[in-house]
């Protein structure tokens, strides 16, 4: 399905509803946490400035810290840019973005429970990329749920496998969403959602009424490398810093960084040196685009051999 706009003469309105800044959380390589990103609020509000998205949404993992913060940086700095309050909230089931928020929602609760919270703070529910392999998604349980929107192109996603499989599987029911689930600054607008109007209630009311179209496409293969260069280059500058002033810098959401041990920081630091001062980074790129797209083919394969199966029994 592809919205058709009223007015057309007018030119559509852009948001990236899939965003995420340093309040988004670790991973771990081995036993070394690392952050899912290094980016603070505010570079991404100048950024989504400086590349004219009309509206931002936040959605940092399980908080709202990070939206809460650069809604306030751009009332101060009276941006036009609007920035929508968003959370990607851990399910039992899987992701479940809850935007136009204004409490965090918790995570652990069942995708029906966590979408009734969203909706009961006058929220949306969008469904993340549905049919991923490398996050929590909700798969075909999206039929099931009441959902505003469903996001069918993924910039994060460079598989040729995993959007088609939402376009395909989404149908009429929800709102068609893009997003750039952008950990960096430079993946910001990858991808995004086209809507009639500019504003952040003119986003809102396009949604409900499944007027919106996703626009871009999946991240260049350098945007992948810049943001582990981004995170590595981010991990040693803070653990360096606190090292030369003998402090820590208070209400930091990177302060799990701080709390390793000693022996850790350094072993930490010294591979982010060898990483930023080697091919490593081109390397793990061309490395990992071979991982992405094998894994993209296997849930093709996976969620086609499911609809031949219910086919089948259905003709039973």
């Amino acid at each position: 399905m592809k919205a058709v706009f009223s007015g057309s003469s007018i030119s559509p309105g852009h948001a990236d509803l899939h965003t995420h800044t340093h309040y988004s959380g670790f991973n771990k390589v081995f036993y070394i946490p690392y952050p899912e990103s290094v980016t603070p609020p505010e570079r991404m509000v100048d950024v989504a400035v400086k590349k004219g998205l009309d509206v931002l949404c936040i959605t940092d993992h399980d908080k709202i810290e990070g939206a809460l913060r650069a809604q306030r940086y751009v009332r101060e700095k009276e941006l036009e840019t609007e920035v929508v309050v968003g959370e990607e909230v851990t399910t039992a089931d899987g992701h479940v973005l809850g935007l136009f928020l204004h409490e965090r929602i918790p995570l652990g609760l069942s995708a029906a429970e966590t979408i009734d919270l969203i909706h009961g703070q006058g929220g949306l529910a969008v469904a993340p990329h549905p049919f991923s392999y490398l996050c929590p998604c909700l798969g075909k349980k999206i039929e099931e749920l009441s959902l505003d929107g469903v996001e069918v192109l993924n910039a994060a996603h460079r598989d040729p496998y995993v959007n088609k499989l939402a376009q395909q599987e989404v149908g009429g029911c929800f709102a068609h969403i893009g997003g750039s689930d952008a950990h960096t600054s430079k993946m910001l607008g990858d991808a995004f959602t086209e809507f009639p109007g500019k504003s952040a209630d003119e986003l809102y009311r396009a949604i409900l009424r499944k007027e919106t179209n996703p626009g871009g496409g999946p991240a260049p293969l350098r945007h992948w490398i810049f943001w582990s260069m981004d995170v590595a280059h981010g991990v040693f500058k803070k653990l360096i810093v606190p090292l030369r002033e003998g402090m820590c810098i208070q209400n930091d959401p990177l302060d799990r960084l701080y709390q390793m041990r000693r022996r850790n920081k350094v072993i930490a630091i010294g591979g982010c040196i060898a990483f930023m001062a080697s091919p490593l980074p081109f390397v793990c790129g061309m490395v990992g685009e071979g991982w992405i797209r094998w894994q993209g083919r296997r849930k093709w394969q996976e969620v086609s051999s499911e609809w031949i199966t219910t086919e089948e029994n259905r003709r039973i």
